[in-house]
């Protein structure tokens, strides 16, 4: 992916949804606790911290990542800088596709979590999906299994949206006949595990 590709094409894709994507969508399914203490793993530049406060999100949010973004902390998901059983939910949102070792992450998550707390992994697109999938097996303990949701959403693109988005990957569609509009899916895996 090209850098700020992500970036580029979430953006993009909030405005063809009219929606916040993919924050909106799984704060709507997930119903935090207002006062919950969350910790976004791989948060980036904090842009799903940001969307829970202006939810009016009262307790407090964390994030981390190797290359952080103002307000959040850096550092890596297979060695949290947390104390045992110090969050009420940890997100590992489209991240664990990009890890070295998923499995430790969820072990540190699961560390970092309080009882009763819920540890959030969700995936976007074939690719992240197909990685899910061949580690799931791996990463949930049981019982009991985690609960799914597939969070889908009709999106209709333009032949310049549909450009962007292949660019975003490093793809180049210039010159190709492309239809208008094109109608597609926006799909978000969301594995919830409570402790």
């Amino acid at each position: 992916m090209t850098p700020g590709g992500w970036r580029d094409r979430d953006a993009r894709l909030s405005r063809q949804l009219g929606l916040g994507w993919p924050e909106e969508p799984l704060l709507n399914a997930l119903r935090l606790s207002p006062t919950a203490r969350v910790l976004d793993v791989g948060a980036g530049e904090g842009r799903l911290l940001r969307a829970l406060r202006a939810r009016g999100h009262r307790g407090e949010v964390v994030g981390l990542d190797p290359e952080p973004g103002e307000g959040v902390q850096r550092g890596v998901a297979e060695q949290l800088p947390f104390p045992d059983a110090s969050f009420d939910a940890v997100l590992l949102v489209r991240v664990l596709a990009h890890l070295h070792d998923p499995a430790r992450a969820v072990a540190e998550a699961r560390r970092v979590l309080r009882p009763g707390g819920r540890l959030v992994v969700a995936a976007q697109g074939e690719w992240h999906l197909a990685r899910l999938r061949r580690l799931g097996e791996a990463l949930w303990e049981s019982p009991p299994p985690p609960t799914e949701a597939d969070l889908v959403f009709p999106v209709v693109l333009t032949p310049e949206d549909v450009r962007a988005l292949a660019a975003s990957y490093g793809l180049n569609l210039s010159g190709r006949d492309l239809p208008s509009p094109l109608t597609d899916t926006l799909h978000l895996r969301v594995e919830v595990e409570r402790r």
